[in-house]
């Protein structure tokens, strides 16, 4: 995620339950899509999975963004 810095992201992982939480179910659902794009056809099954996946990596992102957004202001004050 490009508006993550490392520092940040190394403090967040350690001190930030919710944000390691989320990090591990975007890794999680990121790994999975990886697998269903690379099979030659999807099942009407894994097709639904991958829209599923993909609305759980975004949902994850969006609030891993808001959660970077406030240790940043909160590390400027």
């Amino acid at each position: 995620m490009d508006f993550l810095r490392p520092d940040l992201q190394e403090r967040l992982m350690k001190e930030h339950f919710e944000f390691r939480k989320l990090m591990e179910e975007h890794r999680a659902a990121d790994t999975r899509l990886c697998d269903l794009q690379r099979k030659p056809t999807l099942s009407a099954k894994e097709s639904l999975e991958e829209v599923e996946l993909k609305k759980t990596k975004l949902r994850a992102k969006e609030r891993i963004y808001h959660i970077v957004q406030e240790a940043s202001k909160h590390a400027e004050q």
